[in-house]
């Protein structure tokens, strides 16, 4: 685990070589490290290389450690989560626009779902990405960023900066432990499905170093699926509460009502009883997946999560598979970016192709993942 842990703060050293030109976090960052970024991007791109790949190796070799289920993980998840705090949101500019969004709301009394960012005559301007265009998320991650976005009153923009990563790391923490909670009552034999999503290199990166808000929807997503399970018939307490629970996800950021059909046909009384007893995670990441393919303009790889979230719970050893290696894939598709400096073609290109080819690691993955037994 210490090599793991290190390996974490390496990268977290490295997203500083992604600081936008137009921005200084701390003063204390060394120049050399945008240097590396900016102007050296074959190294860069060959540092990320090998980063990921030893990240990756250890991860699986982790998972193949069998790591016990009473291990304390809040031990290294709340250190992990601090130093991504810290971190340089790399390869996206999203979380600026989440800081943004709330700003206008607070201090401008502005609707960001109507109105742009450029309008307003903001500092945040000279690095922000998507000033053009209004809030791209459901109202709920509007109201739920407020709370971070409170710190904006203190006129600190580091202190707001660190606010909101620190708001999405706590719902990470919750995602990890609602996953650990649906684990122990379907595969309480398979701890390590757990450890798949926990130590992923894909969702600790673009969760705790990036910050994307994902982990905000997928929380109440897998939780509303935990309740589901109680549900004996529709329209009972506990479908009622789920069904809540999924809408409130929705309104984060519109993904998972893909989900809402499942909620139905779990208990519809006049299916088959083969598909009534459908494996409602393996649809539900198949189904998250297939959203992806909706924007083919913006295959990001941070979307990979929503998928990934339902498939360690999946029945299926082959999709557990198949999204462990679109997990490293999806990672190492920053690689392209990295070394032209833009998105681009031939970015796109190689960007899928490398994602494509992820794909040949499914056989070796498939020799040493959870089998598709139930408790």
């Amino acid at each position: 685990m210490l090599y793991f842990f290190i390996t974490f703060f390496i990268f977290f050293l490295y997203s500083f070589t992604r600081e936008d030109l137009n921005l200084v976090l701390y003063k204390q960052t060394p120049d050399f490290l945008k240097t590396l970024g900016y102007y050296q991007r074959p190294l860069a791109t060959t540092i990320f290389i090998i980063l990921s790949l030893v990240f990756f190796i250890i991860y699986l070799k982790l998972i193949k450690q069998k790591l016990p289920s009473k291990f304390t993980w809040l031990k290294w998840a709340i250190p992990m989560g601090l130093i991504g705090t810290l971190a340089y949101p790399m390869f996206s500019y999203d979380i600026f626009n989440y800081l943004f969004n709330a700003k206008m709301v607070l201090i401008f009394k502005a609707n960001p779902h109507i109105r742009t960012a450029i309008e307003f005559r903001d500092i945040m301007l000279r690095f922000m990405h998507n000033i053009h265009t209004p809030a791209p998320y459901a109202y709920g991650w509007t109201i739920v960023s407020l709370l971070p976005g409170l710190v904006w009153f203190t006129k600190k923009f580091t202190l707001s900066f660190w606010a909101i990563k620190l708001f999405i790391t706590t719902f990470w923490l919750l995602q990890l432990w609602i996953l650990k909670k649906l684990v122990n009552q379907l595969y309480p034999r398979q701890p390590l499905r757990w450890w798949l999503f926990a130590l992923s290199p894909l969702v600790l990166i673009e969760t705790l170093i990036v910050g994307h808000n994902d982990v905000v929807m997928m929380f109440p997503a897998l939780l509303s699926f935990f309740i589901l399970l109680k549900s004996k018939k529709l329209f009972d307490k506990f479908w009622l509460i789920a069904i809540t629970l999924l809408f409130l996800s929705i309104s984060i950021k519109y993904a998972t009502i893909v989900l809402l059909p499942l909620y139905f046909l779990k208990h519809f009384q006049k299916l088959p009883l083969k598909i009534k007893k459908i494996d409602i995670p393996t649809l539900a990441s198949w189904l998250l997946l297939a959203v992806m393919f909706t924007r083919p303009d913006q295959f990001h790889s941070w979307y990979l999560i929503w998928a990934f979230s339902f498939a360690v719970l999946s029945k299926s050893k082959w999709t557990i598979s198949v999204f462990v290696a679109l997990t490293f894939g999806a990672l190492l598709r920053y690689a392209p970016y990295i070394y032209y400096g833009h998105w681009d073609s031939p970015v796109p290109y190689y960007r899928n192709l490398i994602w494509l080819t992820s794909l040949l690691l499914v056989p070796i993955l498939n020799r040493f993942l959870p089998t598709s037994s139930h408790k």
